[in-house]
């Protein structure tokens, strides 16, 4: 199958420095759209995650251009799952993992502090944790539009942080069909052997399953 454009790397940076590879920015989504207006378009995405604000801007752009088909491949991740919740059609080739997850955000602290400083590190943290529910209901809506669930069953899917099987995403509404197409298992894997656990501890994820695993 042919893909017009290829979501890959970091979603909101350019150029993906863990990976070596260029990243997929909402700038770069728009671009092409605006070149395919009114045109079905095929988008293949295999990617770790990133930016949630580029993420959620991909999402729009892909549901106002409105004849977006999606194509996941080799793993999809964070913020790539849920830019793909606004496409007209989502599907997952088979071999391929997708893994939903609340969103984080940095910490880091190294300092002595006195009962008044903690206090504001408290504070900070806990509207810093806020923010993060908000987030994370937001993103949890973008599901449940998709799967027709609610966004507290989507939010508990969210907190499990496991990676899906094509037959799991498919159970959940997350996509509309699993593809069997063996020249795309080719290049998932070929994509896939880019990322690393040491990549996805980096990004707050989940490790990578293996076989053994399995």
């Amino acid at each position: 199958m042919e893909y017009e454009f290829v979501i890959s790397g970091q979603i909101g940076v350019a150029f993906d420095w863990w990976t070596g590879q260029r990243g997929t920015t909402a700038k770069m989504v728009r671009d092409f759209l605006d070149a395919h207006k009114g045109e079905d378009v095929d988008i293949a995405v295999s990617s770790p995650g990133g930016y949630v604000d580029h993420g959620l801007e991909i999402y729009q752009l892909v549901k106002d251009h409105g004849k977006v088909h999606m194509h996941i491949l080799g793993m999809t991740a964070s913020a790539a799952t849920f830019l793909t919740m606004g496409a007209k059609s989502v599907d997952m080739v088979d071999g391929s993992l997708m893994l939903i997850h609340n969103s984080s955000t940095a910490v880091m602290e190294w300092q002595q502090a006195n009962k008044e400083q903690l206090d504001a590190l408290i504070a900070k943290y806990q509207k810093e944790r806020d923010d993060l529910n908000t987030i994370d209901k937001v993103i949890a809506s973008l599901y449940a539009k998709r799967n027709g669930k609610t966004v507290e069953e989507c939010m508990k899917k969210m907190e499990k942080a496991a990676w899906l099987s094509p037959k799991d995403a498919l159970e959940f509404g997350l996509i509309d069909n699993i593809r069997e197409d063996d020249d795309a298992a080719r290049k998932a894997n070929s994509i896939r052997s880019h990322f690393t656990n040491n990549i996805f501890k980096e990004f707050g994820l989940p490790p990578f399953p293996t076989a053994a695993a399995d």
